[in-house]
């Protein structure tokens, strides 16, 4: 979330004619609620709660707020102070404010300056004013707002990151979730930070991990938050760039692959971009080229067909887009083989008698461009076969496993068009060495290209007789889509629950009220998966009913399983602390477990939260982030949304509810009473 910081007087002040104003009213009536209409967080250094030397968090809030308001009404030296050092280090979103009327004079060099004045007498009365301005600032197109990079256009602007790190255990954390492969706590995470002065670099790390994992939507959401506070910076950009167009070949929407090429745009028209970087936007330019390219013909019936829609000017521009990326940074040797593999491609239409069509019938540019063809195309083969000879010893796990990939296109794109038996054992050898068994993804990528040198007929036989002997090698077992199943339910009645929801007599009726229901929401054509904690209980009888009918489950546990035990086990028979355990160990390597001590992360503690309510948000994220066909809540409650803490069963409804991704099926235990 933006945030915000105010300058100004504190308490009341007199301008130099003696008028007083009372700049706590002009806060509470004007600044704080225009702030919290924009949904920023933030304020004066009224904020700062931890010990400490308050200048140093006062300087740092001044540098890395997204918006500053400054009331300028009076001669303040502490105001004019801190405003001199926010226009020395950010270019914009200064906002400043004047009450009227006042005897002070803006000073020399604030006079050219655009502010807002509020009248004194009822400061309140400008709240839409400052509203809009506001806006009008944020999303606004001006360079700058600072006199000082008015006068100095090329003066860097204070990078933010550099000055608000995020707290150790923070890092900490998210490595922990990236090691654990878990998507739903990192998409905590990024709820998490929320509102937290570190949270713009804090989030940088949970999206990277986010695309570590393949979690594109929780990293596109989280890089679009780090792109809106910062639109010309080059890692959100680029990663989104990345992020559109793998969403996009997923699901086919072109208004993706165009979001994509914007960011990669952006990128490109940074100055301060570094060559690697820039490199991969290039890259990633060809790649949508390339994309945009296939679908001219993806639907063609015949080779015949394909040739001629293929023939088309997106297959040059694709490859001088991969051309000039690999020639920023020979060391990137992807572009330099997806440069090689579109050039050849390019190349087997220069014969055809439509090849001049690609540059408007003109005859001597269309032979030219062959000859330049013939000329590039064999040493960028030499230059990329260096590179990626280079990056197999340079590098380790899949990027050493793409650079043998690389290698194996290029064997593959330096043997003749006639088959010959020796060429296909060799190519064949090649990628099989270069592709782990494990590896289906880098297969497949793999596969796609060498069916694409198929369907346009270019070394065909080959590329089929490589494909047939190695498919089989991958193949998976044809895997049925996941029905995700929530289960949330009331713990068992004791002698101090203040009213029956689940009377202990009870439990056989409700163990086959669960059996039902999990019996009713299955599906021949679906997996059903059943994530759930183990709270005595309800939890406790739908893991029995799981295990009994062979449905998978997942034990997910906010605490490793002996403090769960000393903390919510009290007052309970022994049987259920059997029990408990009975669970646990029939659920050895399918248990989640998020925290690994008692209690709140320290980071977290000044928050008015539990450990519970944590626990409970965690599970709803990870099941949005499975990748399931269908996600259900089944809450086994008695349909009471008050009374009941953040650590309950009302409170994952609430949960699902809010979320809008959840299916919600109940068991009323109002049949229990």
């Amino acid at each position: 979330m933006p945030r915000a910081f105010v300058i100004r007087g504190f308490g009341k002040h007199r301008d130099s004619s003696g008028n007083e104003i009372d700049f706590d009213r002009v806060d509470a009536d004007l600044i704080t609620p225009a702030i919290e209409r924009c949904n920023l967080v933030g304020g004066t250094t009224g904020q700062i709660v931890e010990a400490g030397n308050i200048r140093v968090d006062m300087f740092a809030l001044i540098v890395e707020a997204d918006v500053v308001i400054c009331d300028v009404t009076v001669h303040n030296a502490n105001v004019f102070y801190e405003l001199g050092i926010r226009h020395a280090m950010r270019k914009k979103h200064t906002i400043l404010i004047k009450g009227d009327p006042t005897q002070d004079k803006t000073p020399f060099d604030l006079l050219t300056d655009r502010y807002l004045k509020y009248p004194i007498e009822n400061p309140g009365s400008a709240l839409d004013n400052l509203v809009d301005a506001i806006h009008a600032s944020v999303n606004g197109h001006r360079e700058t707002d600072s006199p000082v990079f008015q006068m100095l256009p090329t003066l860097p602007e204070t990078d933010t990151n550099e000055i608000c790190v995020s707290p150790i255990e923070v890092g900490e954390e998210v490595g922990c979730a990236e090691a654990a492969a878990d998507k739903g706590w990192l998409r905590l995470l990024a709820d998490e930070l929320e509102g937290e002065r570190f949270e713009m670099s804090a989030l940088e790390r949970v999206a990277r991990a986010q695309w570590a994992l393949g979690d594109y939507d929780g990293a596109r959401k989280n890089w679009e938050t780090l792109k809106n506070a910062r639109p010309d910076d080059v890692e959100p950009n680029l990663a989104l760039a990345n992020i559109y167009e793998r969403i996009s070949h997923k699901t086919s929407q072109a208004r993706l692959l165009e979001a994509s090429n914007q960011c990669i745009r952006s990128v490109l028209a940074n100055t301060r971009t570094p060559l690697p970087e820039r490199a991969e936007a290039l890259a990633l330019h060809g790649r949508n080229l390339k994309t945009l390219w296939r679908v001219e013909f993806r639907d063609a019936a015949t080779r015949e067909e394909r040739r001629t829609r293929a023939l088309d000017g997106k297959l040059r521009e694709s490859f001088e887009a991969y051309r000039r990326a690999f020639y920023v940074d020979l060391n990137s040797f992807y572009p330099g083989i997806a440069a090689l593999q579109m050039g050849t491609i390019l190349r087997s239409f220069a014969d055809d008698p439509a090849w001049s069509d690609l540059f408007e019938g003109n005859e001597t540019e269309a032979r030219r461009y062959k000859e330049d063809l013939d000329t590039q195309l064999p040493s960028l083969r030499h230059i990329v076969q260096v590179s990626a000879a280079n990056a197999k010893e340079r590098e380790t796990g899949d990027d050493r496993m793409w650079a043998a990939i690389t290698a194996a296109d290029l064997l593959f794109l330096s043997r003749p068009d006639v088959l010959d038996a020796a060429d296909v054992r060799r190519v064949t050898q090649a990628y099989r060495d270069a592709i782990p068994a494990n590896k289906r993804f880098a297969w497949d990528a793999t596969k796609g290209q060498l069916k694409l040198f198929a369907d346009l007929g270019i070394k065909a036989e080959l590329a089929a007789e490589v494909i047939d002997k190695l498919d089989s090698r991958f193949e998976t077992e044809t895997v049925k889509p996941v029905h995700l199943v929530v289960f949330s339910g009331h713990t068992v009645d004791t002698a101090q629950s203040p009213q029956p929801r689940f009377p202990a007599d009870k439990e056989a009726q409700a163990k086959a009220l669960i059996e039902a229901k999990i019996n009713a929401l299955q599906k021949p054509d679906e997996e059903m998966v059943i994530l759930a904690s183990a709270a005595p209980g309800a939890d406790i009888l739908a893991h029995e009913v799981c295990q009994h009918l062979g449905v998978r489950r997942v034990l997910c546990l906010p605490m490793p399983n002996d403090v769960v035990v000393g903390e919510t086990f009290n007052g309970y028979d022994d049987a259920w602390r059997e029990r408990f355990f009975a669970v646990v160990n029939a659920s050895e390597g399918a248990t989640l477990v998020l925290g690994n001590s008692a209690g709140l992360p320290r980071w977290l503690r000044r928050k008015n939260a539990s450990v519970w309510e944590r626990g409970n948000k965690w599970v709803m994220r990870l099941a949005q982030s499975w990748g399931a066909k269908r996600v259900t809540l089944l809450a086994m409650w008695d349909g009471t949304d008050t009374g009941e803490s953040s650590a309950g069963t009302a409170y994952m409804v609430k949960l699902a509810r809010d979320s809008g991704a959840f299916a919600l099926e109940s068991i009323d235990t109002k049949q229990l009473i």
